[in-house]
């Protein structure tokens, strides 16, 4: 957390139509805990905020009952969070700690993810701490099967939260849950029928090893279309000769990576650290919060091609 200076934490909430953003949002916003932040959503409207407001800030922004800022997208996110970064360093609008994004529920995370961590004018603004996606326990099975969009809100995420898991029983949940185990296996999975803690949206998930039996061989599709390659290292590995091959596989197959997460150390680190990319984009590395295992995961829209392990390999072979 922030004292209210930049670079301010960033959470993303996505999920799939119906799925529940905004019955999660609204809870949010009740929440005394998410004084000083600033909430960026579609509308108003569709939240029902009328019961929170008590000033206008400026044109778009809005200060609300719990001290939450409430922003409207008008034009994309980027265009936005640059709008507040002036407004901030202008005094137009007060201090915040951190920031919200609500998402469409037909968005793909993948452009705002790489906006967020490439763009000049944000990137020293702003810190993405992690992507949220609401996954609906009723209808889940059926998206998945179907929608692209889905699928790829799914891999993207940090975070995972089942909704409406009342409406469903015990079986059909255990079903989902391995379904989106198999699909991101380093996705934190729970059901926000309780109480939701506004710190879990902002929190890293922890970096743990994972099982290797829930990953396709190479080349190998799996489930929906998806396939997942893990790779690991029994020693510390060279940075240069690591960035170049991530380079190469991020040029080659960036358009078909959903997800790419682990923990490596290095022989200049003074520790393992978390590497992070989505798509073409790669996340500023920060140290783990534990050692152990050293490994990363690599999830593919379609097969994961086999020179992606080969390159690894090779690398790591070569020490």
């Amino acid at each position: 957390m922030t004292d209210g200076q930049p670079p301010w934490p960033i959470a993303i909430v996505t999920g799939f139509l119906g799925s529940g953003k905004t019955t999660l949002i609204t809870r949010l916003l009740h929440d005394p805990d998410m004084r000083d932040t600033m909430v960026i959503v579609n509308e108003f409207g569709d939240i029902g905020l009328d019961h929170h407001l008590i000033q206008a800030v400026t044109d778009t922004v809005i200060l609300l009952a719990n001290g939450c800022l409430c922003c409207r997208v008008r034009q994309d996110v980027v265009q936005t969070l640059r709008a507040l970064y002036r407004d901030w360093l202008a005094g137009a609008i007060p201090g915040f700690r951190r920031v919200l994004i609500e998402t469409t529920g037909l968005a793909e995370p993948g452009p705002l993810v790489a906006s967020l961590c490439g763009h000049p004018l944000l990137s020293d603004a702003f810190a993405l701490r992690g992507v949220t996606t609401l996954v609906d326990a009723e209808h889940g099975l059926d998206q998945l099967a179907r929608g692209v969009t889905c699928r790829n809100q799914i891999c993207a995420a940090d975070h995972l939260f089942l909704s409406k898991c009342d409406l469903v029983g015990a079986a059909q949940i255990v079903v989902l849950r391995d379904q989106l185990h198999r699909l991101n296996p380093l996705a934190e999975i729970r059901q926000t029928d309780g109480v939701i803690q506004p710190g879990w949206l902002f929190q890293h998930v922890v970096v743990r090893p994972v099982p290797s039996s829930l990953f396709c061989a190479e080349g190998e599709d799996h489930l929906a279309g998806i396939a997942t390659l893990l790779l690991r290292s029994d020693t510390s590995l060279v940075w240069t000769s690591f960035r170049l091959w991530l380079s190469d596989v991020l040029d080659k197959y960036g358009s078909r990576l959903l997800r790419l997460k682990g923990r490596l150390t290095f022989d200049a680190s003074a520790g393992p650290v978390i590497i992070q990319a989505v798509h073409h984009s790669f996340y500023p590395v920060e140290p783990a919060p534990h050692a152990g295992e050293n490994f990363l995961v690599l999830i593919f829209d379609g097969p994961a091609p086999p020179d992606v392990a080969a390159g690894f390999n090779a690398m790591t072979m070569a020490l």
